[in-house]
């Protein structure tokens, strides 16, 4: 749990003045004077480069029901809606407290076979409006190589963003395999393109951290009003949860495997140089202060980085 004083704390401190700045603060308070939130587990979203910050603030979600109200109260049904874990984050975007920008659920482990395909192109086209979805579908039966039996993939993360008619779907390590080449020629149609040679790189960059069982891995998908989007993001967090009992060994141990991870994604050739260090101190400065997630997005441009923290 947070309060603004405790915030306000921390800003002044001057420790992070990129991580917690005033106008975050200011911006915290603006959202819970409109819908008073706050005491509650909050999370900052930040991106390289610049997009506006996103606060989120903890919420439940109702379980085992093929329905999901949206923030304007539009019910979209989907099969996978059954699978939500009751907890959520609503991120609104910086000077625009009224409206959630985005919503970021969790669903229970969903394989991906060709009936969660399914299931991901309906809610992509309820979300944005596009009923043209094939090519999500190639991407996804490529992704999971649906004619496999082996498992490679399982659907954990559904970003919703009403505003934006955009739909992030996060799907989680489960083999040891990277990320087939032929998805990057799909993406990037050759591999002397920018975005597949982008795509190769954060695959090469991230292999450590994805390969290893101490760590958890994410490849995300985007896809909006305008179809799928040519890029692919690497989502990257620690598997191990911080210290919740300081005389238990086993968990010390679990901690220092959580602290490890979240210096070698910090120590990531893609970290922007101003988060690296606040990064490393975001986590001792309170025992509810953690680093939640990096998301490593490679488009045609270049690099997109994402860090979500908080308390």
């Amino acid at each position: 749990m947070v309060d603004l004083e405790n915030l306000i704390k921390v800003s002044n401190s001057g420790q992070f003045p990129n991580l917690l700045t005033t106008s975050d603060v200011d911006n915290i308070k603006e959202i819970n004077e409109t819908h008073n939130l706050l005491p509650s587990r909050i999370g900052v979203w930040k991106t390289d480069p610049t997009e506006p910050t996103k606060y989120g603030f903890e919420s439940t979600v109702p379980g085992g029901i093929e329905q999901y109200q949206l923030p304007s109260g539009r019910i979209i049904d989907n099969k996978l809606f059954k699978y939500l874990i009751h907890e959520k984050g609503v991120y609104y975007e910086a000077g625009k407290p009224d409206t959630p920008i985005t919503e970021y659920m969790f669903v229970e482990p969903v394989p991906l076979f060709s009936a969660t395909i399914e299931s991901i192109c309906q809610l992509a086209q309820d979300v944005s409006g596009n009923s043209d979805t094939t090519k999500l579908r190639e991407l996804l039966n490529l992704l999971e190589e649906v004619q496999s039996d082996i498992t490679d993939y399982e659907l954990n993360t559904i970003i919703i963003s009403e505003p934006n008619k955009s739909l992030r779907v996060g799907f989680i390590k489960v083999s040891n395999a990277l990320v087939p080449n032929d998805v990057f020629k799909f993406l990037g149609t050759r591999s002397n393109t920018k975005l597949y040679q982008a795509l190769q790189s954060a695959s090469d960059l991230t292999s450590e951290i994805l390969l290893s069982d101490l760590n958890n891995a994410e490849i995300f998908v985007e896809f909006n009003s305008t179809g799928l989007t040519k890029e692919l993001g690497w989502a990257l967090a620690p598997r191990f949860l911080k210290n919740d009992n300081p005389y238990d060994d086993d968990i010390l141990g679990k901690e220092q495997l959580h602290t490890d991870t979240v210096s070698k994604i910090k120590n990531g050739m893609w970290m922007p140089e101003l988060w690296k260090d606040e990064i490393s101190a975001w986590e001792n400065q309170s025992h509810d202060a953690v680093c939640g997630l990096n998301i490593l997005t490679a488009t045609a441009e270049g690099f997109k980085t994402e860090i979500l923290y908080g308390y």
